[in-house]
């Protein structure tokens, strides 16, 4: 397990999310922040973010050995996101306007 820290791409001092982990995600997928209530329930309306890089804490060989005797581990992992906006038709459509317009 390792702490998984998700920050805005645009913003990386936006931190989103922070929990522990066991899976790493991968840069293109998309990832759904759920809201949770102090007992885990759903809390509120789930976001959804595309993964645009993938950062592993990893230590080097240079690192001193663990004092408790286990090998070294990653402990970090930092993903930057952007929101995620293809299942969100107005937002697509608006993106694409921009985007022919830029073109002109």
């Amino acid at each position: 397990m390792f702490t998984l820290r998700v920050v805005r791409h645009d913003r990386p001092e936006q931190l989103l999310a922070e929990c522990l982990s066991a899976v790493v995600p991968s840069s293109g997928e998309t990832l759904q922040l759920d809201p949770l209530d102090g007992d885990g329930e759903p809390s509120g309306p789930s976001t959804c973010w595309r993964v645009i890089a993938v950062t592993l804490h990893v230590p080097s060989v240079r690192s001193d050995a663990p004092r408790n005797g286990r090998r070294h581990e990653v402990r970090m992992v930092d993903v930057a996101v952007r929101p995620d906006v293809m299942g969100v038709p107005d937002l697509v459509k608006a993106a694409q306007e921009i985007l022919s317009e830029s073109r002109m």
